[in-house]
């Protein structure tokens, strides 16, 4: 379960972004499943294809999901940065796998986590649109 800090985060993301755009805004989902990281972690079958967490490309999703589409800032980079490191420190992952889709009008940002010691999985799928 996220923590409270963490809802906070997404809520407020939410918030922003519903104001920048009425008609769409950000959504989110997380899962959490218990002894399935070993299977739901790598699936090959995942598309966009995942590969190692790229935060200059989070900070992307979150500032242009706040409806700023200049060139990616520091503080974006810094809120990336941020809900990383909740995230390592309340689910405390061993892995963790990313895909980005930019699609100009709407961006989806999924970040997928395993810890090996209980074989959990964990997956924040974040989406935004215009509309």
């Amino acid at each position: 379960m996220l923590s409270s800090q963490t809802l906070d985060f997404l809520d407020a993301l939410c918030r922003t972004s519903h104001a920048a755009y009425p008609e769409g805004g950000t959504l989110w989902t997380y899962v959490e499943g218990a002894n399935q990281a070993h299977i739901k972690f790598h699936d090959a079958r995942r598309i966009p294809v995942t590969g190692a967490l790229n935060i200059e490309q989070l900070g992307k999703w979150l500032q242009w999901a706040q409806g700023d589409r200049a060139r990616t800032t520091g503080v974006s980079i810094g809120m990336a940065e941020r809900l990383v490191a909740l995230l390592r420190e309340e689910l405390c992952p061993d892995e963790v796998l990313w895909s980005f889709e930019d699609a100009g009008s709407d961006m989806h940002a999924n970040i997928y986590m395993a810890r090996v010691s209980d074989n959990r999985y964990f997956a924040l799928e974040l989406w935004w649109s215009e509309d």
